[in-house]
């Protein structure tokens, strides 16, 4: 019996008019690979689960669906990667769905045996990668320079968008923050990329299927939640100390850019919500974050001037 390759996770809620494009989707991503489709229900009150059992049946798609009670999308992931039984997991998420780079991202980790595999932005980027698949000496990279671009340029990897070796996963025992909304996805590659000794850029420019992606917005505002993803960044910190003592300027990186620009998206968000400066201020006084709003003369101008101009004159603050 030949081994499966691909476990693909999908965690929903309450998609019952959708999951049917979606599960659609996967097929026609999945169509030449060996995988296993494992649905994740966040404890959806409408007719989702029966959807997607009726339809993967319909359509012979290996698989099932897990109920996994009213969690969050983290514990979700988790369940489905404990579950899995491929060589690789990859995660879909409803509202982002990349098409045509399944197979590449495959072929690239059993090329080069990589633990972690993603892909490009642009064709600038694809290229440099194909010149770097080429020479085996610079192959296989350490994640902590893919890290420190992605701190530096905002170069983010997307959590939607990955290929990662499951034995890895279990091996290092990572696994995502399963009470955190905010912040779960960038710490979970973060920890990856920190762990790993082969992690390789597939020459493949990622696109995005827009037509198949659910398109409704989130309902419930983030409010305080949203500071879980600086509580995220500061785990991160702790796992480049733990991980790459002597790797001070990428703990510079997250401590003195990352995390004040974590501190400054939470503002940002509970401004939009109509917070008003006051309570925002008093949850930053409430929560200790202040003592992260120090401004480094190495820091990007734009986040510089947003932190004086909280700091020292809120009332001219406008939300980004």
């Amino acid at each position: 019996m030949k081994a499966m390759e691909l476990s693909l996770i999908l965690p929903v809620k309450n998609v019952e008019e959708e999951i049917v494009g979606v599960l659609d989707f996967i097929q026609k991503q999945t169509e030449s690979v060996s995988s296993e489709l494992i649905v994740v229900d966040m404890g959806s009150t409408d007719r989702t689960v029966l959807q997607a059992v009726r339809r993967m049946k319909d359509m012979g798609l290996h698989g099932y669906v897990i109920q996994n009670g009213n969690s969050t999308a983290s514990a979700a992931l988790n369940t489905g990667i404990q579950k899995a039984d491929g060589s690789y997991v990859s995660f879909v998420f409803a509202r982002r769905l990349y098409e045509n780079f399944i197979s590449v991202y495959l072929e690239t980790a059993k090329r080069t045996k990589a633990d972690f595999v993603f892909g490009c932005t642009g064709r600038e980027e694809a290229r440099a990668a194909e010149r770097r698949s080429l020479s085996s000496a610079i192959l296989h990279r350490g994640g902590g320079q893919y890290l420190k671009n992605w701190v530096l340029h905002g170069s983010a990897i997307d959590i939607s968008a990955v290929l990662i070796r499951r034995g890895f996963l279990l091996d290092r025992q990572i696994e995502f923050e399963e009470s955190c909304r905010y912040g779960y996805s960038e710490e979970f590659i973060a920890r990856c990329l920190l762990l790993s000794d082969s992690v390789v850029q597939a020459p493949v420019v990622l696109k995005r299927n827009e037509i198949s992606e659910l398109k409704r917005g989130k309902q419930k505002p983030a409010g305080t939640d949203i500071f879980q993803r600086v509580e995220s960044v500061l785990r991160v910190a702790d796992a480049v100390r733990t991980n790459c003592p002597g790797d001070t300027e990428l703990l510079r990186l997250i401590e003195r850019v990352r995390a004040p620009q974590a501190v400054m998206n939470a503002v940002d968000v509970l401004l939009r919500e109509g917070n008003d400066i006051r309570s925002v201020r008093g949850c930053l006084q409430a929560f200790g974050y202040n003592h992260l709003l120090t401004v480094d003369r190495r820091m990007d101008p734009g986040l510089r001037k947003s932190i004086l101009l909280w700091r020292f004159s809120p009332g001219l603050y406008r939300p980004k």
